[in-house]
């Protein structure tokens, strides 16, 4: 199995923020892993999400690309149970998000502060798109968020 940092679930927040304003650094880090021999994960709530996205902001490309990149699975339902516990019933595509990346033993990439208690809790590892940014692209391999 691969290392864990080679292993990535992209929140609906991070294609939301590489696709609405052109090209950015969150575009950029996207087609950076789909490159690479990295990792990408997604279940079938974020594929919807990535979908609805993709129509609302009428963008495709870079959809397509995910979706014939990203390997799809689905966590058991003990994955789920051990990840509800850090969320509100209501959010419960964000539990099925930690419980994949608790499944893919697969970092988190978002932008959603829904994930801080399970982060915190050290179920899942959950990076911002700033840290992944920082890391994966500009090569600073410290690189941490502020707390």
């Amino acid at each position: 199995m691969p290392a864990k940092s080679s292993r990535y679930l992209l929140d609906n927040t991070v294609f939301i923020a590489a696709v609405k304003h052109r090209w950015t650094k969150s575009t950029e880090l996207i087609y950076h892993l789909l490159d690479s021999s990295a990792e990408l994960f997604a279940n079938e709530l974020l594929i919807f999400e990535y979908e609805k996205y993709a129509k609302t902001l009428g963008t495709y490309e870079l959809l397509d690309y995910l979706k014939k990149a990203v390997i799809q699975v689905n966590p058991s339902q003990e994955e789920i149970d051990t990840c509800a516990a850090f969320f509100p019933e209501s959010e419960l595509s964000d539990i099925v998000h930690a419980a994949t990346c608790l499944y893919a033993n697969a970092v988190l990439i978002t932008n959603d502060n829904h994930f801080n208690k399970i982060k915190k809790a050290e179920i899942i590892e959950v990076w911002s798109n700033t840290k992944a940014i920082k890391r994966l692209l500009d090569g600073i391999r410290d690189f941490e968020d502020f707390k």
